[in-house]
């Protein structure tokens, strides 16, 4: 269906809908040599995280991680990358100003260039159900 669409309306009926999303997204670059490195965020990503794009690209998606981050669904997220299907979980990630929140999120694989791999992530602060308690 997307490729009755010329390349150049594509691409930017892409950046449309990610500037316009209500949940923050996230496209990384990832090289053998240097790992995943961010190299977009919208607004909605600034407003959970507090980090401004200008805070994140070139970097690693680690600096939202501290020591409540579930190590078990990190490992999972990368083995469920390196089968070649889409991630979804949730873990505890932590704001700018340090204070942490429950995220959500699903990762895919979104193509590959010259040995060079391309991911999108879609996250949000995951909605706390009836009986659950919030990170504190």
């Amino acid at each position: 269906m997307l490729d009755d669409f010329p390349a150049t309306v594509l691409q930017k009926m892409v950046g449309c809908l990610a500037d316009m999303s209500f949940e923050a997204i996230t496209i990384t670059r990832s090289t053998k040599a240097d790992g995943p490195k961010i190299i977009y965020v919208n607004d909605a990503f600034t407003r959970l995280t507090g980090y401004a794009a200008s805070d994140v690209v070139g970097e690693t998606l680690d600096m939202l991680q501290g020591s409540d981050t579930d190590p078990a669904v990190l490992k999972r997220l990368n083995e469920t990358l390196a089968r070649g299907e889409t991630f979804h979980g949730t873990t505890v990630n932590y704001r700018k100003d340090g204070s942490p929140f429950d995220m959500e999120w699903k990762v895919s694989f979104a193509g590959s260039d010259d040995g060079t791999e391309y991911y999108i992530a879609v996250q949000r602060e995951r909605p706390i159900l009836a009986g659950e308690t919030a990170v504190t």
